[in-house]
């Protein structure tokens, strides 16, 4: 607003002296700060104009000058200062030229002879008053007017019989290329489909209560009957005196469909036999579902914001999480088996995926963990797998696991340059038992055989099961014939003790060969067969002894003793 006393700067454009010097007196005499900038043609006034920083205030014109006349005149200067309020000079009898001056574009007119230097200053400055509110009205249109056309939410205006403004996101909602196409229906006309009555009811309601409504989700159909999810908004406005409606209506069917895959994405979090943990950027937790608490016993409460370390069994070295780490870091993802432990202290093992979350930045901002329970599953494989490779009667390595073992053993005393050695052990008195008391005494007294056998090794020597009646030691601490004997001697001696079975004593012995490594075979097999031989030939020497091997050419032959 223009408030009197400030001061402004006048350009009046006059070419008759005189005339300028009246109108220069008047603003004096009325005590204004006007400043008057005088110019006596419309060539002058472009030269001021572009002579100064500031621009004028107001512009004061006179119609008749050297080089334009009555609307030439208006013309000119409304085209020289498109955004400065005019005010026209006229004749006494030529109100009317005032009058036309005001309808293009000027603020106002003043009578020459006008003799009211207050008036005259008064109207002056009312010119530019109004011609500010003019100018802000016109700013603030344009401003609602780009809002209303660049808004991404339809807007539409409408009374109770029709729609009489649509903008085009509008259009584009309903799918219709044009304006024209939406303009004037009836509201019952536009708003189709399941929720329309309560879209057109809601519209009526606005209008006749003068209340607004907001956030009203409606299904309704668009021009080519495609559905529409929206939110509505509804508030009385007034237009050119009229009560009228503007309905806001938001496209939410996006929204909608994510809030359809979060509630999936939650369900399958909260339904999955599989337990699920994700953690922030600093590994601290923030979520866990049912399936975690149900393998781990830690509740949801119990688990939020604590490192997934209180899940640590103590199984896996520092080199094991160093290794994880790096992998996700590179890959993104790291799958594995990892031995955790419960809230109760129980230990079990854990088929894990974790995986990265990134931003768009490409910055980590969760870590999300997929893992099972396999502790039966690993127990079941081990129990397939010891089935595999061990006897079913006495639990001992059957035929493959020893030659798995002898393989290595051969490989590490060639490695050291050292020896081992085999002992084939064959019962002596095993079948009258069996015959003569069932294959239930039987099995019971190869098992008594097998615990006895185990005694006579250490730990890290090898009692194995052939089948039937058939024994093997790999001793990879007798390398030599008298330790090997001492072994076998040791075999003899703890068989020939009786066996209580049931109520019922058993005695058995036993026919050995012993063959030494690399002195009586080179090879696994071979040194099994060397051993083999041995045996019988305890046998053909009486039984319940031992014989060692022939030995190679190149090697020294071992004594041989009962």
């Amino acid at each position: 607003m223009v408030s009197a006393g400030e001061p402004l700067s006048v350009l009046l454009i006059e070419d008759n002296g005189a005339d300028a010097r009246i109108f220069e007196e008047m603003v004096h005499e009325a005590g204004d700060t006007l400043t008057i900038v005088w110019a006596r043609s419309m060539q002058e006034a472009r030269s001021k104009r572009d002579g100064i920083q500031t621009p004028f205030s107001l512009i004061v014109t006179d119609l008749g000058l050297p080089d334009t006349q009555g609307l030439e005149t208006i013309d000119a200067v409304l085209d020289l200062f498109p955004n400065r309020p005019v005010v026209v000079m006229t004749g006494l009898n030529d109100s009317a030229m005032g009058i036309t001056a005001v309808q293009r574009g000027c603020q106002d007119f003043v009578l020459k002879g006008f003799t009211d230097p207050f008036l005259l200053v008064r109207m002056l400055r009312y010119a530019i008053q109004r011609h500010e509110t003019e100018r802000q009205i016109k700013e603030s249109e344009e401003r609602f007017r780009t809002l209303v056309q660049m808004s991404p939410d339809a807007i539409i205006i409408a009374t109770g019989q029709s729609i009489t403004f649509v903008n085009p996101a509008a259009q584009a909602l309903f799918g219709s290329p044009r304006r024209q196409n939406l303009e004037g229906l009836h509201p019952t006309e536009l708003f189709l489909g399941p929720d329309s009555e309560q879209a057109v009811s809601t519209i009526i309601s606005s209008l006749s209560e003068g209340r607004s409504h907001q956030d009203i989700e409606l299904t309704l159909l668009s021009q080519s009957s495609s559905p529409l999810s929206v939110e509505m908004r509804v508030a009385p406005i007034t237009v050119g005196g009229e009560r009228r409606a503007q309905v806001i209506l938001r496209d939410i069917s996006l929204r909608k469909l994510r809030e359809q895959e979060l509630q999936l994405a939650q369900t399958v979090f909260e339904t999955t036999a599989e337990a699920m943990m994700i953690t922030d950027a600093n590994k601290k937790i923030v979520a866990v579902n049912p399936a975690f608490t149900d393998i781990t016993g830690y509740g949801r409460d119990q688990a939020m914001g604590q490192d997934p370390h209180i899940l640590s069994s103590g199984r896996h070295d520092q080199a094991f999480y160093t290794e994880m780490w790096s992998t996700l870091a590179v890959n993104g993802h790291w799958r594995g088996e990892v031995w955790n432990r419960r809230a109760d202290g129980a230990a079990y093992v854990q088929r894990v995926t974790i995986s990265c979350i990134r931003n768009r930045q490409g910055q980590i901002t969760n870590y999300v963990g997929v893992f099972s329970d396999i502790t039966r599953e690993k127990e079941a494989s081990e129990k397939l797998r010891h089935t595999a490779s061990h006897d079913a009667l006495t639990g001992l390595p059957n035929r493959a696991l020893l030659h798995d073992r002898l393989e290595q053993a051969i490989s590490k005393a060639s490695r050291d340059d050292s020896g081992l050695a085999l002992l084939f052990i064959d019962l002596d008195g095993f079948k009258p038992i069996n015959d003569t008391h069932g294959h239930l005494i039987g099995d019971l007294l190869l098992q008594g055989v097998a615990e006895r056998l185990r005694d006579c090794v250490r730990e890290s020597d090898t009692v194995a099961r052939l089948g039937g009646d058939e024994f093997v030691i790999l001793s990879l601490n007798a390398a030599s014939q008298q330790d090997a004997a001492i072994i076998a001697q040791k075999v003899l001696d703890t068989l020939a003790r009786p066996f209580v079975l049931n109520g019922i004593s058993a005695q058995v012995g036993a026919s050995i060969g012993i063959a030494l490594y690399p002195v009586h075979a080179n090879g696994g097999e071979a040194l099994l067969m060397a051993a083999d031989h041995a045996m019988y030939a305890a046998k053909n020497a009486g039984r319940r002894c031992y014989r060692s091997a022939a030995a190679l050419p190149q090697a020294k032959a071992s004594a041989a003793s009962c």
